[in-house]
Formats: C-alpha cells, sequence, structure tokens
C-alpha cells in the first residue's frame, strides 16, 4: 500500500510539473508569436480586406498592389505564365495580369525577350512555395546577368509566390522591395496570404452575375478571347481559326480597346468571369 501511494502520489508530481512545463512552452510560444499578433492586430489586415471588397479584375489589382505597399513593396507584377510543350526549345509565355513595374524596365525587359531567361520563371515551375530571389540556385551567367540589370533599375530585391493552375500554367506573384522587407519573416507570411486571398477571390468575382453583354465584342473578338482564355498563343489561335498571327493580335487588342483592359490575360480572365464567354 505504501509503494502504491508512493506512485501515485509521485504520479501526481509529474502530472502537475508536465502541466507546469506545458503552460510555460505555451507560454513561449505566445512570446515567439507575439510580434505577428501584434503586427495582425496593429491594422495589417485592413488592406489584405481590401481584396475582399473588390468587384472586378482593375480593383482587384488595385488592391493587391495597396496590400503589399503597405508591407513595403512598392513594385509588384501578376502574370500567368506558360512553357511551351516542344522538345527542342523550352519557350516561355508571360502573360499581365497587373503590373507597376518601372516602365523603362518593363520596356526594356520585353525587347530583350526575358521572359524565358527570367530565372524567377524557372523556379515558378520547380517550386510550390513562396521563393526569396536570391534564393534561387544554379543560375546561369545570363540569369545572373538578368538580375543585375533588375537591380540597376530599381528592383532590389523580390519574392515570388506560384500558384499552380489547372491548365499547367503558374498564376506568378512578383514583389520587389528593399531587402530587408524580403527577409522579414512576418512579410514573408503576409504576401502568401495576400496572394491566396487574391486568387480566392479572383474565383468570387467569378460568381458576380455579369453586367456587360457579349454586345461589347465581335464574334471574332468572342471566339479569339476564348482561345486566349483556354492558353493558346496568338499563333496557335490563328492555325485553329485559319487566320494570320496579326489578324488574332489585331481582334485581340479590339477587344481589350473594348473592355477598357490593357492585357490580353486580364480581357479574358474579364471576360470569363462576367459571363461574356465561357472557356
Amino acid at each position: 500500500m505504501w509503494h502504491l501511494a508512493f506512485r501515485i502520489l509521485t504520479g501526481n508530481a509529474g502530472l502537475a510539473n508536465m502541466k507546469h512545463v506545458s503552460r510555460r512552452r505555451s507560454d513561449e510560444g505566445q512570446q515567439r508569436l507575439s510580434p505577428l499578433s501584434d503586427h495582425l492586430q496593429a491594422g495589417a489586415l485592413e488592406p489584405v480586406m481590401r481584396l475582399a471588397c473588390a468587384a472586378d479584375i482593375p480593383s482587384l489589382v488595385e488592391s493587391f498592389g495597396h496590400a503589399v505597399g503597405k508591407l513595403g513593396f512598392p513594385h509588384f507584377v501578376i502574370s500567368r505564365v506558360t512553357r511551351s510543350r516542344s522538345t527542342c526549345t523550352r519557350q516561355t509565355a508571360l502573360e499581365m495580369i497587373g503590373s507597376h513595374y518601372p516602365q523603362e524596365w518593363v520596356q526594356h525587359y520585353q525587347r530583350r525577350d526575358y521572359a524565358s531567361t527570367d530565372p524567377v520563371h524557372r523556379a515558378a515551375f520547380l517550386q510550390s512555395a513562396p521563393y526569396r530571389w536570391h534564393d534561387i540556385i544554379g543560375l546561369s551567367k545570363a540569369e545572373h546577368h538578368l538580375l543585375d540589370e533588375a537591380r540597376e533599375a530599381g528592383l532590389p530585391a523580390g519574392v515570388s509566390i506560384p500558384v499552380r493552375q489547372s491548365d499547367g500554367s503558374i498564376l506568378l506573384f512578383n514583389l520587389s522591395g528593399p531587402l530587408q522587407c524580403v527577409n522579414d519573416a512576418i512579410n514573408y507570411r503576409m504576401t502568401y496570404l495576400i496572394s491566396a486571398q487574391f486568387h480566392f477571390e479572383l474565383h468570387r468575382i467569378a460568381q458576380i452575375p455579369s453586367r456587360r453583354g457579349a454586345h461589347l465584342l465581335t464574334p471574332r473578338q468572342l471566339e479569339c478571347l476564348t482561345w486566349v482564355a483556354r492558353g493558346k498563343t496568338s499563333s496557335e489561335i490563328g492555325k485553329i481559326l485559319e487566320l494570320s498571327r496579326y489578324t488574332v493580335d489585331y481582334h485581340i487588342e479590339e477587344a481589350m480597346e473594348a473592355l477598357n483592359i490593357c492585357s490580353r490575360t486580364a480581357a479574358a480572365v474579364h471576360a470569363t468571369v462576367q459571363g461574356i464567354i465561357k472557356p
């Protein structure tokens, strides 16, 4: 009996000690999370919630820019990145949904056709989680040169968030700002949350009843935008519709102007979510 009582007493004491350790660890965990909690309570969620109020693609992009700007990222690009299935040469196609990059850099980037050289795009097809540009390994000489030029153009550092799409493309969020903002652990998590919410709100907007009819576009413009929404390039659309690539580009540009949207991808997304086309 004495031995049994001793075991019970020591067991209760051990349990008490375990509870004490558990409380201490819980307190330590709360202390570790307190900077994040303080950051959120300080109003970090306010710009994020603006995305929930966006009624269309342009306002969604604007809200995204406001949210990441609060984190210290003055520059961003949201694009859809696709890779050709050719086994000879791997080409990367870049279609922007929203952009706030230095205009001179954008023009230089397009002139040099850097989409296929950009290591940020290469990493997007290898990563499923956010990654910082300076963490990308195996950089070629051309990739090093591109990142050096980007820094000189006012993009000192960056973080990318890839979101895989069902058609094999990547919805890619590129954010650029000072190195301390990129390396900040809280920022790193918040950029992921904001990008994920952008993707979520994109689906929400798709449920909004159409307020703009298909009469805004010609039948040929509707056809071309439908194929854009299906991930086809202008050359591929031309073969399908038996048109030249230049004619396809013309119809797409006219559709963009009619919808008052400056990106072919954004125009296709807008037409889809508004029920104008059905990919």
